[in-house]
């Protein structure tokens, strides 16, 4: 297992789909920026929404490491396209640090100059952190990260991002589209894209099928839901008690007695699941 120490990344878990049909790679349309939680991307204007989004994981890390967890974020965006986003993590230790703190709350009071801030309410203060890093693991970029205590999280490679990083790997690749299906009061569109590792490509002994859904809403450009699932791991991601009504504006202003700081970001400890090294 690989370690990778990141600066001014956090993350809500999520495992993201990509259509598939049986269809040459060169073909797919693979995932994007454009679609994923509500930090994905540029900013999203005239969709105002507020919702839970809940990641259950169900895995076992390379060095054998079991994670059973469920996670619950509350995401608030207005019209304007500024975003708030709680992370509850109720099964999670208290935080004890600032850094872990500052994971628990983040805005984007100005989406036009792609900064976000994390909250501290404890200390009164706020951290500057760059909007399109967060965004990578806010419900749905090109990354999805499990928070595992602290500031450590566990990064897991999708069908797709494997695809993206190593086309010429994977002569076994599925797309198949879903159709349309109303999720949480939603109207969405799903995409299943599957891919058989071949034995040998990361110390596996046998193939290793990969497969990952994404159900999609085009109105709110949004993911509402999703499911990977591989040799060792099940993640499933879906929002819930979506209101389509204008938050309140104070979610998305810092507070004025607030001190921001714009020299220093949240420290986060990632570790890179291998979940395909199976014998």
């Amino acid at each position: 297992m690989r370690h990778l120490r990141l600066l001014g990344r956090v993350s809500t878990v999520l495992a993201l789909a990509v259509a598939l049909a049986p269809t040459a790679f060169g073909q797919m349309n693979l995932p994007g920026e454009s679609i994923g939680g509500p930090l994905t991307g540029p900013p999203v204007l005239g969709a105002p929404f507020s919702a839970d989004a809940t990641t259950t994981v169900r895995a076992t890390l390379g060095d054998g490491t079991r994670l059973d967890q469920t996670t619950t974020d509350r995401y608030y965006r207005d019209s304007a396209g500024r975003v708030r986003v709680e992370r509850l993590m109720s099964d999670q230790p208290a935080p004890s640090t600032m850094s872990e703190r500052h994971l628990r709350t983040i805005i984007d009071p100005d989406p036009s100059d792609r900064a976000v801030y994390t909250i501290d309410a404890q200390t009164r203060t706020t951290r500057y952190a760059s909007r399109s890093i967060l965004g990578t693991t806010v419900g749905g970029g090109r990354w999805f990260s499990v928070p595992i205590g602290g500031v450590r999280f566990v990064d897991f490679r999708r069908a797709g991002d494997l695809l993206s990083a190593d086309p010429g790997a994977f002569a076994d690749v599925r797309e198949e589209p879903l159709g349309t299906q109303r999720i949480a009061g939603v109207e969405t569109t799903g995409r299943r894209i599957t891919v058989i590792v071949p034995p040998l490509y990361r110390g596996n002994d046998r193939p290793i099928e990969i497969t990952d859904e994404r159900w999609e809403s085009a109105e709110l450009n949004l993911l509402v839901q999703s499911r990977h699932s591989d040799s060792s791991s099940i993640i499933e991601y879906r929002l819930s008690n979506v209101r389509r009504d204008e938050p309140p504006p104070r979610l998305f202003e810092i507070p004025p007695d607030y001190t921001v700081d714009y020299t220093s970001e949240p420290r986060m400890s990632f570790t890179l699941a291998e979940s395909l090294r199976v014998k």
